[in-house]
């Protein structure tokens, strides 16, 4: 019996050791959780879990609404929010008055300028037989 005197007391230890630091990494994450619910202000920019970034419009208890696009809002409970974010942190910035990425300075600077006309659709009758003639050109793996 006296063998396993030390073999318990080291089992105890190491269970007690296990035990307060799981609980001391819960115990920072629920403060980090805290930290972040309270940096949490209307107008911030925010991370959600799903990697979508949107403006903080309200902020309630449990939820908030999240702007993601002008005009295009969600609410999400406060856990799918998971960072404020810096505008450093972020690589695009979008405004409404900046001109859209590739376009050209001249095209973007003119407005009301003439957009080129939109061609028709080919009715269905073209288009099947456009798909017809594709299809006996190009036999399926299965046909010799």
């Amino acid at each position: 019996m006296s063998g396993f005197l030390p073999m318990i007391l080291i089992l105890v230890v190491f269970l007690g050791l296990m035990s307060w630091t799981t609980r001391r990494s819960m115990k920072k994450q629920q403060n980090q959780r805290q930290e972040l619910e309270n940096s949490m202000t209307e107008g911030s920019r925010v991370m959600l879990t799903s990697g979508l970034y949107g403006t903080l419009t309200h902020v309630g208890e449990k939820q908030a609404i999240v702007e993601l696009a002008p005009g295009a809002e969600v609410a999400v409970v406060k856990q799918a929010i998971s960072k404020v974010v810096n505008p450093e942190e972020e690589e695009f910035s979008f405004a409404d008055d900046q001109p859209s990425v590739g376009a050209e300075p001249e095209q973007a600077a003119i407005e009301g300028a003439e957009q080129p006309a939109i061609e028709a659709p080919l009715d269905a009758e073209e288009t099947g037989a456009q798909q017809a003639e594709k299809s006996a050109e190009y036999p399926s793996a299965g046909e010799k």
